[in-house]
């Protein structure tokens, strides 16, 4: 383990930052069962439902976390979000020590600080969603590097790799983990000589050995992830040239991550001189933020992807913010005031992001409208499926479906139009013509005018009109309304 310098100790900044993280992890129980789910969280909730030892888009983890946490809590919001919470405090506790053994307790306080505060990590803290997961992983696995560095023997190694692997069972990202170890190693004379023993290399075969339950049901499956991470990606498509989605890219980031502190963590970039020493462990952050987000910026050239895919390489970047504006700030007022307004501002955002419903937004600009009516969605649909009759329920779209499941009375199973190219978990699982091949559906749409797949699967399709999902007295949400006959006579 590194050894630390005398005067980077500080029990106070240590014990608060432990004290922050805790009364964190209290306020975002409480506050977990404060919205409804998101479409991506009761989509991982129907994985929970299905186990396997793998899904077309992700690996199982997320799923068994639910699955733990419903068998805890039942088939509650609460049971979903309860090891979000914990796993979110534990990467708090992982950026934490890795502040401490990389620069000092302060930065490693500051750190934390700045980490409760942001909208990605304070917001999402509370959603089981799979950057909370591979995000936990990921620190960790940082963490566990740089302890194992310093070694010779193979365990620290050993324990890095598997830690690379749980989050490559979360998100397959999180193989870049290994792209950022590399480069450190590359960059760093002393860290070198790691390249050339097997003890890397062992790590990286162990984190390797975590695909194999992918690799297995792919080969079941005829290799869907392959199409999937493609067209995930837009990198099925031609290649084409966006200046402005590299725009909307940093400015989305930006937004997820709070201006000024974006603005604060790409100076340290642009204005070399302020990454200095100590140079190893600068360079280590640096390291662990710049192959993920680089890849993105990238992508961004031609594709713009939901600003959270760049989670995890803010576990470097926030380490290391803290700790070059922590020791600018003790020599120039302005970077103290400066770093305070950036910190006011992101509290602020992230407060107003928790509670939006006194803003009074409009349907559609309400970041949170996302997590809000589905609950009354399922109860019109439920009215519906009793007056018409109706043996199950379709939907046009996989995160409507899962909702629907979710809330609907006895959380039924629920369906989407089948796919020759599966593009959701949901295709691949049996549809509606195997479990009920002569029964009519209640269809549920984003839309008034319906896929032709869905034409083609009935006999004729009855418009029933549209129905708002509502949020106190707000409409947050407009869906249609179909009943799917199999058959003329049904009618």
């Amino acid at each position: 383990m590194a050894v630390r310098r005398s005067d980077a100790a500080s029990p106070f900044h240590f014990r608060a930052a432990l004290v922050l993280i805790v009364l964190g992890t209290a306020l975002h129980l409480l506050y977990s069962t404060h919205l409804e789910l998101v479409g991506d969280e009761a989509y991982y909730w129907l994985w929970s439902r299905h186990p396997d030892i793998c899904y077309l888009d992700k690996g199982p983890m997320i799923a068994w976390l639910i699955r733990a946490g419903t068998a805890l809590f039942g088939q509650t919001v609460f049971g979903i979000r309860f090891f979000a919470v914990l796993l979110a405090s534990g990467t708090g506790v992982a950026i934490l020590l890795l502040g401490r053994r990389l620069f000092s307790d302060r930065a490693a306080f500051w750190a934390v600080v700045v980490a409760s505060v942001i909208p990605l990590f304070s917001v999402g803290a509370s959603l089981m969603t799979i950057d909370t997961v591979y995000v936990f992983f990921w620190s960790w696995a940082a963490l566990a590097f740089w302890w194992a560095k310093d070694h010779r023997s193979i365990g620290p190694w050993i324990v890095t790799g598997a830690l690379v692997g749980f989050g490559l069972l979360s998100k397959y990202t999180a193989a870049l983990e290994l792209v950022s170890f590399a480069a450190f190693c590359f960059w760093d004379r002393a860290s070198r000589v790691h390249l050339r023993r097997a003890t890397f290399w062992v790590m990286l075969a162990t984190a390797l050995l975590f695909l194999i339950p992918a690799v297995v049901w792919n080969d079941r499956h005829h290799w869907p992830t392959s199409d999937w991470l493609l067209q995930r990606g837009g990198l099925d498509k031609g290649a084409s040239f966006h200046p402005s989605f590299v725009l909307a890219f940093l400015g989305e980031q930006a937004g997820v991550i709070s201006p000024l502190i974006f603005l604060g963590l790409m100076a340290l970039f642009v204005r070399p001189s302020l990454l200095r020493a100590p140079q190893p462990a600068t360079s280590y952050a640096v390291t662990l933020f710049l192959p993920l987000f680089g890849l993105y910026f990238l992508l961004s050239f031609r594709y713009l992807g939901p600003p959270n895919w760049t989670a995890a390489a803010y576990v470097g970047g926030i380490v290391l913010l803290a700790a070059k504006w922590s020791d600018l700030s003790q020599r120039h007022r302005w970077a103290r005031w400066a770093a305070l307004v950036a910190l006011a501002l992101a509290l602020l955002e992230t407060a107003v992001l928790l509670e939006t419903r006194w803003l009074g937004l409009p349907h559609r600009m309400d970041p949170l409208d996302r997590a809000r009516g589905s609950r009354s969605l399922a109860l019109a649909v439920a009215h519906w499926q009793q007056s018409t009759g109706a043996q199950f329920v379709l939907a046009d779209n996989y995160m409507t479906a899962a909702l629907l499941s979710f809330y609907l009375p006895g959380q039924p199973e629920t369906f989407v139009p089948f796919a020759a190219r599966p593009l959701n978990q949901l295709e691949l699982w049996s549809n509606y013509d195997q479990r009920f091949p002569a029964g009519n559906a209640l269809i549920v749409a984003k839309r008034p005018d319906l896929a032709r797949a869905l034409r083609q699967s009935f006999a004729s399709l009855k418009p029933l009109g549209p129905v708002e999902a509502i949020d106190g007295d707000r409409m947050v949400g407009r869906y249609y309304l179909f009943l799917g006959q199999r058959s003329p006579e049904a009618r």
